[in-house]
Formats: structure tokens, C-alpha cells, sequence
């Protein structure tokens, strides 16, 4: 295991290379000069000139990415051109935002899709069964900003209700923080809940017909018990494979749902570094990002071996 691990560990490192060179190159294609986005069509070339040197903007491209790398292996991902502060400053105060509404759309994911999936293999080509497997085909086709959109907009035109606005944190008034990300957060888990519906249906079917569950049912235990002992957890192994890979998705969802919910998160800072050619900044959340979702799928790779004894990493 230890070896698997180590192994797993030096191959994060080419990715990420591999990321952040694909990252700071197309960034840098993308018309629009940061000298004038940040300072105004008003500041003089003077002052265009030297915020560019002072930012290292105006060197070639594989020195800005040195220079980048300088800054991350001291602890720092970056210096922002826009903000004046630094990446991991910015990132400190934004993430409890982005990881509220992550965290809240997982949860949410694995409590809709899990149950309702298991419910439509039990009670399989029953009325159920196909309400269930309609929602799932519904959820997977709306797309995510539209359903926000509305969510939004019709509960203020039929009820005259509008989410809290402005960030308030979750120790100094938990009411109104969660009625400020409970919304995004489902909206986030919409999607994503239902390929976790189809995959878990899929895969409870599958165990079901395994010899064990007919001897559970021989044996005379109850459905409940057959459901829970001898069925879900070996039923997992794809889902927990799913949920490790849609939480990529849901990062990126939270880049829409921040901005249309107005929730200062970093996915709002992405679109704003977007606009305003903050190559730091895009390079520093990425790398981020990227790291966080390395290491969910190493432990998604390792709860393999809890959920099935029978797996081992050798």
C-alpha cells in the first residue's frame, strides 16, 4: 500500500507540470494586455510599461513561468496583478465559500442519488422505478446556470423571496448562511444526483442477482437487512467512483452558481481573473484545484480496498 501510495504521489508531479504549462500558455493567447485592464484605458504608456516590469509581464513566457514556480515551491502561489495581494491570501479568504457550497452539494448529491437509486433497483419496473429514472434523465439535461437562473428568479416573482445577499459566515449566524448556499448547493446537486441515481440502480441490479442475496433471502432475513448488509456495500465500488469524479464537476459548477448567486467564492475570482487577464491568479487557483482533485482520486482509488476486502494494492 505504502509503495502504491509513493508511486501514485511522484506521478501527481508531471500532471501538474503538464497542467500549469497548458494553463499559463493558452492564458497568454487570449487577447487583451493586463497593464491596461488593470490600470484603464487613461494611464500612460509610462505607467503601462512599468507595471508590466514590475509584474514581470513583459518577459518571455518560460521566465514568467519560472518566475511563477520561484513563488509556489516558497510557499506562495502567486502575486495577483489586479488585487495587489497574493494568491494564497485571496484563496484563504474565498475558500470557506466555494468549499460551503462543494461540501453542501455532495452531501446533497450522495442523500438524493444513493437512496433513490437504491429504491429504483428494489422496486425495479415499477411506478417507482420510472419516475425515478425520468427525474434522473431530466436532472442530467438541464443545464446547471439555467436551472439556477430560475431558481432565483421565480421564487422573487411568485413568493417576493430573494436569497440573503452579501457573505455572512457560518459561526456568526447560521440560519442566514445556510439560507444564502442552500440553494446553490442544490442546484449544484441536481446533476450531478442524477447520474448517481442511474449508476447506483445499475449497480444494486447488478449484486442482486449475485448467489449471496438469494441465499440472505433463503435464509429468511428481511429486505431491509439483505439491502444494507449484504447489498450496498458491495454495490459502492462504482458509485464511489462516480462521486469522486463529479466532484470535478461540481468545482466547476461552483464557478457559475458563485456568479449568479452573487457568493464571493473562488470560482467568482476565476471568471474576474478571466476578464482582467490575472495570469497569476488563473495559474494559482488551477494549480490548486488540481491538486485537491489529485488527491481526491488517490482516495477514492484507496476506499477500494475498504469497501472490498478482496482489493489489494501491491
Amino acid at each position: 500500500m505504502r509503495q502504491y501510495i509513493m508511486r501514485r504521489l511522484l506521478l501527481m508531479v508531471p500532471v501538474l507540470l503538464l497542467i500549469t504549462v497548458a494553463v499559463a500558455t493558452l492564458m497568454r493567447m487570449v487577447p487583451g494586455d493586463p497593464a491596461t485592464l488593470a490600470l484603464g484605458q487613461a494611464a500612460s504608456e509610462k505607467d503601462r510599461q512599468a507595471f508590466r516590469k514590475a509584474y514581470h509581464l513583459s518577459d518571455p513566457l518560460p521566465v514568467q513561468y519560472a518566475h511563477w514556480w520561484n513563488e509556489v515551491l516558497h510557499g506562495n502561489l502567486g502575486s495577483s496583478v489586479v488585487h495587489r495581494t497574493t494568491v494564497t491570501s485571496e484563496l484563504r479568504s474565498r475558500l470557506p465559500s466555494t468549499l460551503e457550497i462543494l461540501v453542501l452539494g455532495v452531501v446533497f448529491t450522495v442523500l438524493i442519488g444513493v437512496p433513490l437509486g437504491v429504491l429504483s433497483a428494489v422496486k425495479q419496473n415499477s411506478g417507482w422505478d420510472y419516475a425515478i429514472r425520468v427525474f434522473s434523465i431530466g436532472g442530467q439535461s438541464v443545464p446547471g446556470f439555467w436551472l439556477g437562473t430560475l431558481v432565483l428568479i421565480l421564487p422573487a416573482i411568485w413568493w417576493n423571496y430573494l436569497p440573503p445577499l452579501g457573505k455572512v459566515s457560518l459561526f456568526d449566524n447560521p440560519t442566514k448562511n445556510l439560507q444564502q448556499y442552500y440553494l446553490p448547493a442544490l442546484v449544484l446537486a441536481v446533476g450531478g444526483s442524477a447520474g448517481i441515481m442511474r449508476f447506483t440502480r445499475s449497480s444494486v441490479l447488478e449484486v442482486l442477482r449475485n448467489d449471496y442475496v438469494r441465499t440472505a433471502h433463503a435464509k429468511g432475513l428481511v429486505e431491509r437487512r439483505v439491502i444494507l448488509t449484504h447489498v450496498l456495500k458491495n454495490a459502492l465500488i462504482p458509485v464511489v467512483t462516480i462521486v469522486g469524479l463529479q466532484i470535478a464537476t461540481l468545482f466547476g459548477g461552483t464557478v457559475i452558481l458563485e456568479t449568479i448567486f452573487n457568493l464571493p467564492g473562488i470560482g467568482l475570482l476565476f471568471i474576474d481573473s478571466i476578464f482582467t487577464r490575472d495570469y497569476p491568479v488563473i495559474q494559482g487557483l488551477t494549480f490548486f484545484l488540481a491538486v485537491v482533485l489529485l488527491f481526491v482520486n488517490l482516495a477514492v482509488d484507496l476506499s477500494y480496498a475498504w469497501l472490498d476486502p478482496r482489493i489489494r494494492y501491491a
